[in-house]
């Protein structure tokens, strides 16, 4: 299969960069804000163009760097670019090249490789010529508003003028598996070593990821689509701005995700803010894997893990089903079992039960333990169907479905799991009266 093309966009802090990315990639992935910096790690996009197909990765912003994290950043920039088969360079139209304009344009030509200037923000070029920014050495001249689409075909075209016409390529859609926890659990260095290569910035200052940052591999002929996200503190600790904007991206690559990895740090314990993550995965009918991270930096003995894990199973009752696996990034203990585990709960979340065991083992459980009633009103379970997949969704057809206590919804469960393994992912039940359309589900009436 042919490489699709790489396609950077480069240029200093607070040009537009990401909001060119989202235009011409039709997503809202990359963060948006008037704060320069706010993208650190790159982003990628697949784009469709009159034929042409060609994956765009957005960049941080070019700029002198004296901090740790900024400085990675950097270097980032300046592997995407050489790796590029073409890259945009984006200035703002509306003010005065900067020297940063000057390096990030020299960067690109160094490079070899195909160079398009983007003039962002073109909307406030006024009657500034656009040849005035011919003294960069880019021959390629493109004037774009990212904000109201002016330019953005005049783009795409001079992009793909550089491109081959390649088909799309045909896979299976990829396994998405989101990397979920607090900030500084070790989410962005889990994944370097899951893609066994350094592709997201690591540091050890909380909140170094912003961005959802996707990112696919080849395991065991199927195409996993990782994402690290931002680190979620308590939603009272979340600040106005990026970082809010940061907590939606997670909450919505949680919803995109297949299965998510909820990383703790093994250093600290468990605290409020990991088992309210947990519950919303849950809650989002995702697939889910406890990963105890930084196990390498425990002092331990032959006891620690046994008693850690007594402790992580009596915090996380309510996912008793979730599989807890010990990690480190840093000496990849566990990490390739991550996959293992993935490509087996993806399985089980397919799963189609066939209706005529499932309800003869409905029936037994009835037998054996039938619900409870109140005031001569006896519910009653009459038969069962598997109505949906990934995750497994059960409808149960029922009298009385809100005289069902969750305990007893949670006997059904437990007896199912027995039977069936459903290990790492939810089973969504509901309760529908045999009657009428009327639905109750798990813990909702």
């Amino acid at each position: 299969m042919a490489v699709t093309p790489l396609v950077a966009i480069v240029g200093r802090p607070n040009v537009g960069k990401s909001s060119l990315f989202n235009r011409l990639s039709g997503t809202r992935q990359a963060i948006t804000h008037d704060t320069a910096g706010t993208t650190r790690d790159a982003n990628y996009a697949p784009v469709d163009w009159r034929g042409y197909h060609f994956t765009l990765v957005d960049t941080a912003g070019l700029t002198r760097a004296d901090g740790e994290i900024e400085l990675a950043a950097q270097d980032q920039v300046r592997q995407v670019a050489h790796v590029a088969d073409v890259i945009v360079v984006v200035v703002d139209a509306g003010m005065a090249l900067t020297n940063e304009d000057t390096e990030a344009a020299r960067l690109a030509l160094k490079t070899g490789k195909p160079v398009i200037l983007a003039l962002g923000k073109a909307d406030t070029l006024g009657s500034t010529s656009p040849d005035e920014f011919r003294r960069l050495g880019v021959a390629d001249i493109v004037p774009v508003s990212a904000i109201h689409g002016r330019g953005s075909g005049d783009l795409l075209d001079a992009i793909t003028a550089h491109l081959s016409r390649r088909p799309a390529p045909q896979i299976d859609p990829p396994l998405r598996l989101a990397l979920i926890g607090r900030p500084n659990v070790g989410k962005s260095s889990l994944l370097n070593g899951l893609l066994g290569k350094q592709q997201a910035v690591v540091s050890s200052v909380a909140g170094t990821t912003r961005d959802t940052n996707a990112n696919q591999l080849r395991y065991h002929n199927r195409t996993i689509e990782l994402v690290d996200t931002a680190g979620l503190r308590r939603r009272g600790k979340i600040e106005p701005g990026i970082e809010k904007f940061s907590a939606l991206r997670t909450m919505s690559a949680i919803h995109e995700a297949d299965i998510c990895f909820l990383v703790l740090d093994s250093t600290e314990g468990i605290v409020a803010s990991d088992l309210n993550l947990a519950g919303q995965i849950i809650e989002a009918g995702k697939g889910l894997v406890l990963v105890m991270n930084k196990w390498d930096a425990v002092e331990k003995d032959d006891k620690t893990q046994a008693h850690l894990g007594a402790k992580v199973a009596q915090e996380f009752q309510f996912a008793w089903w979730a599989p807890l696996v010990f990690t480190s990034a840093v000496t990849g203990l566990h990490v390739t079992k991550l996959l293992e585990l993935a490509l087996q709960i993806d399985e089980r979340r397919h799963t189609k039960l066939p209706t005529g065991p499932l309800n003869r083992l409905l029936e037994k459980l009835m037998a054996k333990q039938p619900p409870a009633g109140l005031k001569g009103r006896q519910p009653k379970l009459n038969y069962v169907t598997q109505t949906g997949t990934n995750p497994p969704q059960l409808t149960f057809f029922c009298t009385y479905p809100d005289l069902l206590h969750w305990s007893y919804k949670r006997y059904i469960e437990n007896n199912l799991r027995e039977v069936y393994d459903f290990t790492g992912t939810p089973v969504p039940m509901e309760f529908r009266h045999k009657h009428n359309d009327a639905v109750y589900k798990e813990g909702k009436r």
